[in-house]
């Protein structure tokens, strides 16, 4: 059995049933580290939304069910929205959302101006007078297109080379829908390609309004009510690579990623299926990279392997909170090569003390988790040293003995 976090919706709606958890870490849970150590279990606790949240369990354009369950590693929210109701596995991805929801808001508000009015009329017609000067003076008109497009040749053959893994589309690309979308995104500091369906919509139609409207992302963001530099809070990750986000193409995000993999000992095969995996936005492919080629230890095929087996967004967000984690705690915990246990990616660490280390909310004691510690002189065979488990969660207070009893050293990071 692999390792699936695909927490999704069928799993959410399981648990609030008050049915047993399955899929999620069962791969890494059973496979890995073997069958469970306690005859006796706890029923993951449930929490206030308020009390995980704060004043985010609700919001102008949504409201968090204020019951909040749990499979054991993860808290299973319920957001509901003008837009319908969505089962977001972890708080991680939950926040993201809360963002989105946010940049949302304020591209409504935006749409509403009269500033966006005027840009919609004159969009109207765009398409018409496009496509006429095409037909007149197609070399012309195909000149003016390209203007100021500094990397044009770059973009040809990544486009070629990565058809399969392209997120912009040829019309967009030409008539710069796509650009204005990269940039409005990037200024309100939300992923450009994000697999929110509501707030997908919205950049497409008012970057169409603006690139063929003829009013700039800078005159957009002026037509928010509160002027210029409107901008939504982002995470430091997105912010790291926001030129590369705003000035690069899909295609040039992936060949960008696929040559720091290969400089990593990753074959370019295992690279182009990473790359075309679907679950991941380009901003999950260069944020996951970039994370890994600041580690700067072996192994790394590992762990992209690993991650190029994900079937949802949830496992996608997982891999990338992961790859993340590790980078921003390699220093203080001595992070050394990725080695595969049961078929999964672990660490070792500079001491020689295998790491298991996983973004999750709050660990419990369940049947599921308990074979995560199990046998653990298989997976660590006659060295003598305590395995770590590494997590920015919580735990329960029968978990941390339990894994404390099973032979594991328990460390929290932030």
């Amino acid at each position: 059995m692999r390792l699936a976090i695909g927490f999704g919706l069928a799993q959410g709606r399981a648990l609030r049933r008050g049915a047993r958890p399955f899929g999620a870490l069962l791969g890494l849970v059973l496979t890995v580290f073997g069958s469970g150590l306690a005859a006796a279990f706890e029923t993951p606790p449930t929490v206030s939304a308020a009390s995980v949240l704060g004043a985010q369990a609700s919001g102008p354009n949504y409201r968090v069910d204020p019951e909040v369950h749990s499979d054991g590693l993860l808290r299973l929210f319920v957001l509901k929205t003008a837009f319908g109701t969505f089962d977001i596995a972890g708080e991680g991805l939950m926040r993201e959302r809360i963002r989105e929801l946010s940049a949302l808001r304020k591209l409504n508000e935006m749409s509403a101006s009269d500033v966006f009015v005027k840009s919609l009329e004159r969009q109207a017609t765009a398409p018409l007078r496009f496509g006429a000067d095409l037909i007149t003076s197609p070399a012309e008109t195909l000149k003016k297109s390209a203007s100021g497009v500094a990397n044009m040749f770059s973009r040809i053959g990544t486009g070629i080379a990565n058809t399969s893994a392209n997120r912009d589309s040829i019309a967009g690309s030409i008539l710069g829908v796509d650009a204005a979308r990269r940039a409005l995104a990037v200024q309100l500091g939300v992923d450009p390609y994000t697999d929110f369906p509501p707030l997908a919509a919205k950049l497409n139609d008012i970057a169409a309004a603006s690139a063929m409207g003829g009013l700039s992302v800078r005159g957009m963001m002026l037509a928010i009510p509160g002027g210029a530099g409107v901008a939504i809070s982002s995470t430091t990750t997105v912010d790291s690579v926001r030129a590369t986000l705003a000035e690069r193409t899909s295609t040039q995000i992936v060949e960008q990623v696929i040559g720091m993999l290969t400089r990593m000992k990753v074959s370019r095969a295992l690279a182009e299926r990473f790359v075309q995996n679907r679950s991941y936005t380009p901003t999950d492919l260069l944020l996951i990279t970039k994370a890994l080629a600041s580690l700067k230890v072996g192994g790394n095929a590992l762990f992209v392997a690993k991650a190029a087996e994900a079937t949802t967004r949830e496992e996608a967000y997982f891999q990338r909170s992961r790859a993340l984690l590790l980078a921003s705690n390699a220093k203080a915990l001595g992070i050394g090569p990725f080695v595969g246990v049961g078929g999964f990616p672990l660490n070792r660490l500079k001491d020689g003390r295998l790491l298991a280390l996983f973004p999750l909310d709050e660990i419990a004691w369940t049947e599921t988790v308990a074979g995560l510690f199990g046998k653990v002189s298989s997976v660590n065979p006659g060295d003598g040293k305590a395995p770590v488990l590494v997590t920015n969660g919580t735990l329960t207070p029968m978990a941390q003995a339990e894994i404390s009893r099973a032979g594991w050293t328990v460390e929290r990071v932030k």
